[in-house]
């Protein structure tokens, strides 16, 4: 089954190539992971502007989680572009007023692909990762449990690193997976497993998947834990370009599992895979809170990209179910991506979110104008949805790159927890400073 890829601008000397990006070949071979929430309505006081500063990736990317629950209060941080630079900044929603805090700033980033991922251990201590475009990350941890106002001092680790994703084992170990560059351009490009003890340094674990090109290549990679804490799911999305012609690239959605922390990985059935794994190697599925594997994926071709919600049936064939039938009336011609996913909340109902747009024939821009958010959601486990989708169309600006609250070790996924989403452009260049809409959308 072939899969549509969401198109970022990895580097400078392939901008232009990426943004006529036309897919001649995908494979699909695995399932990627479920996440775990769900949104609301789109009205009254359901939604909230968190900025009016984003970036043009502002509340990118989906593998890199930004908003924590715990003990009632939602952390919530994104990348923002004010006068003086690229800043992370984060708020706090207090369940119990319903207030949201003014923005605090983290710190700097690159460009404005340096944007955070959140996580939370078990005593409330929030832990950043933000910064990096092919660079060393930088860390910091809050001063005060539960309270993102002020951080420690950041430190530095590692090289050449792009798109964070974190989770925090049950022993408060902090796992974090990112993309690894080389100058060399005959070497792949990997992605590499980092971890840090709550008393130690960042150290350097292994690489866990490797490309087969050593030209440019992202993995898209996210992490979430099973129910019991101890299995850590890992599903990647490997987009290579084998040379510089985009029209070449090769995309594969892959999973692997870790029963101990990320010291061996196996595919689904349980075979064990050598590590790093390539596209060839990886295994099938991904589950969640019951056990139960699901995918969204979307099919691109020149003319139109159509959307799937794949599951298992009892007989262990896959059940794939076409969402662009059950978009709105009104939207029911346009293209679905899935550069969103599908979440489930505790009440056990899933939500999937993912974007609509417009397809000009034989050209698809990421962050396309006509880019508008659709959520689907159900109250009977999935064998009806409804969709919404979020804005009215604005044909200067797209609503995009939703991020959903995911289980990342300790934060607590309430019945309806919300997401945030980017009501702007893309920008040209990986420095402009944009005045981008954040929104924070609940229930």
């Amino acid at each position: 089954m072939p899969t549509c890829p969401k198109i970022s601008s990895p580097s400078n000397r392939l901008i232009s190539l990426l943004r006529r990006f036309v897919v001649l070949e995908f494979r699909l071979m695995a399932i990627a992971l479920v996440l775990v929430g769900v949104s609301g309505e789109m009205s009254g006081g359901d939604r909230f502007l968190l900025s009016t500063e984003g970036s043009g990736r502002a509340t990118a990317y989906i593998e890199s989680p930004k908003i924590v629950t715990f003990e009632g209060k939602t952390h919530a941080t994104w990348l923002d572009t004010p006068a003086e630079g690229f800043r992370i900044r984060i708020r706090t929603l207090d369940h119990a007023t319903g207030d949201w805090s003014p923005a605090w700033t983290i710190g700097e980033a690159t460009d404005n692909h340096g944007g955070p991922a959140l996580t939370v251990d078990a005593e409330g201590y929030l832990h950043v990762i933000y910064y990096s475009h092919h660079h060393p990350f930088r860390y910091r941890r809050s001063v005060r449990p539960n309270d993102a106002s002020e951080w420690t001092e950041y430190s530095e680790f590692g090289s050449y690193l792009t798109y964070p994703a974190l989770v925090c084992a049950r022993d408060g170990t902090l796992i974090m997976t990112a993309r690894r560059s080389f100058e060399d351009k005959e070497r792949p490009w990997e992605l590499e497993m980092w971890t840090k003890a709550p008393s130690g340094d960042w150290q350097r674990d292994r690489s866990i998947l490797r490309s087969r090109h050593g030209v440019y290549t992202q993995f898209a990679a996210s992490l979430a834990w099973g129910p019991d804490h101890q299995t850590l799911h890992l599903g990647a999305r490997i987009y290579e370009v084998p040379g510089e012609d985009p029209m070449a690239s090769i995309t594969t959605v892959g999973y692997l599992a870790s029963d101990d922390g990320g010291e061996t990985w196996r595919l689904a059935d349980g075979t064990p895979v050598e590590i790093p794994a390539t596209a060839e190697t990886l295994g099938s599925m991904a589950v969640d809170a019951n056990g139960v594997p699901h995918l969204v994926y979307d099919v691109k071709t020149n003319e139109t990209c159509q959307s799937y919600w794949a599951k298992p049936s009892a007989d262990g064939k896959w059940h794939r179910r076409h969402l662009n039938p059950d978009l709105p009336s009104a939207y029911r011609e346009w293209d679905l991506f899935m550069h969103g996913g599908i979440s489930f909340g505790a009440n056990g109902q899933p939500i999937i979110v993912g974007t609509v747009m417009q397809i000009h024939t034989g050209r698809h821009e990421w962050g396309e104008v006509t880019t508008e958010i659709v959520r689907f959601r159900s109250t009977d486990g999935g064998v009806t949805l409804v969709a919404d989708v979020l804005d009215a169309p604005d044909p200067e600006n797209p609503r995009w790159m939703p991020n959903l609250e995911r289980p990342t070790g300790f934060n607590e996924i309430i019945d309806q927890p919300g997401f945030i989403y980017t009501d702007g452009v893309r920008g040209d260049a990986l420095h402009d400073q944009l005045s981008n809409h954040i929104w924070w959308i609940s229930n």
